[in-house]
């Protein structure tokens, strides 16, 4: 299967875009390198993709042979044989001329569609452009189906969309028209046309609303809290926590492997439409998330507590669906996932390390 997937150099995308070429899936990247961070770090995720497709690299082999390797080392029990093909483009999903010729060269079977402006806080100051990206660029995806005829598309959508819950565990019935930021909003609009194209033009549509912040090794370096945190008691430096309870605020973090094995799930699942809550049901607060940053790094956190991000959502997922429908189960405990983001974090060159803007 010839699978397209957008934001391929971002966090997400590049575990799935790694993960379907272990199990054999050729894979079309796309990314345009937006400037939400430094683009050297996507390069260094795109990178990471190329030497699992065994092509070359821009970043160093000296750089990013220990990191790729500690990676790996993680999946012993991956499938051996013939794995799948990566071929990339750097397109901004809103050119839908360039996104119409990829889709006519390529013969895209599927799309997952990650690519978005991503973070609720900064989504409240630039709404305008949250909406040009996050839904023209869904609405030029989903027409480019129908132009050429791909039968299958991923939604990456967002817990986001349920708006605050208050702890409360949601489950896909529940109402998704009270978004409290601008993000939200623009993943509500991308289910709702998603469900319109699937109505309209019969493409078989699922969408995954994912719960995070989803964590791991290689996170993404801005606005994500468990590497800040990681960088912030690496580099002796002060954290400020963000939540409505301080460190007794509690997440339903998703660890990335888990989240990309709901992906590949949904990508498999045969559906006309349908909806998934992807996360854990086993929200930590976040005192528990900085016990464990520093005992790995041997190392005190310096913590001031402040008031909540304006669009900051809390809630649980009901996984209930996701589990009878696809087999989800999540398997890697907050433990080992933070343990694993350490350790790679430390290998990491000592630009990435000493990251000021994260």
């Amino acid at each position: 299967m010839k699978v397209l997937v957008t934001g391929s150099a971002g966090f997400i995308g590049n575990y799935v875009s790694r993960a379907l070429i272990r199990r054999g899936d050729d894979v079309v990247g796309m990314d345009n390198f937006n400037g939400y961070y430094p683009r050297k770090c996507k390069q260094f995720n795109l990178d990471l993709v190329n030497m699992s497709a065994g092509l070359p690299t821009e970043t160093p082999l000296d750089e990013i042979r220990s990191v790729f390797e500690k990676m790996e080392s993680f999946y012993p029990d991956s499938v051996s044989g013939k794995k799948g093909s990566f071929k990339f483009y750097e397109v901004d999903i809103t050119d839908a001329e360039k996104i119409n010729e990829i889709f006519k060269n390529e013969k895209i079977d599927a799309v997952i569609h990650l690519a978005a402006w991503g973070g609720v806080p900064m989504s409240v100051q630039k709404p305008l452009d949250y909406a040009s990206v996050n839904v023209v660029g869904t609405v030029a995806l989903l027409d480019a189906c129908r132009i050429h005829g791909t039968k299958k598309f991923v939604f990456g959508s967002s817990s986001s969309v349920y708006g605050n819950r208050d702890d409360k565990q949601v489950s896909e019935d529940d109402d998704v028209m009270h978004a409290v930021s601008p993000y939200g909003a623009t993943k509500v609009s991308g289910e709702v046309l998603c469900h319109a194209a699937s109505v309209v033009y019969g493409l078989d549509v699922a969408v995954d609303r994912i719960f995070g912040p989803i964590y791991g090794p290689l996170q993404r370096p801005f606005g994500m809290f468990v590497q800040r945190a990681i960088n912030f008691v690496y580099n002796k430096k002060e954290i400020s926590i963000f939540g409505r309870n301080g460190l007794e605020t509690a997440k339903d973090s998703t660890y990335i492997d888990d989240q990309v094995d709901g992906l590949l799930l949904i990508l498999d699942y045969n559906t006309k439409f349908d909806v998934f809550n992807i996360g854990t049901s086993d929200p930590k607060p976040i005192k528990f998330w900085m016990n464990i940053i520093e005992n790995v790094l041997e190392s005190p956190a310096i913590i001031k507590i402040i008031e909540a991000d304006k669009g900051d959502v809390v809630s649980s997922a009901d996984i209930s669906k996701a589990n009878k429908l696809l087999g989800y189960a999540p398997k890697i405990s907050m433990d080992e996932g933070i343990r694993r983001q350490v350790e790679v974090f430390k290998l990491m060159p000592e630009w990435f390390r000493r990251m000021e803007n994260v």
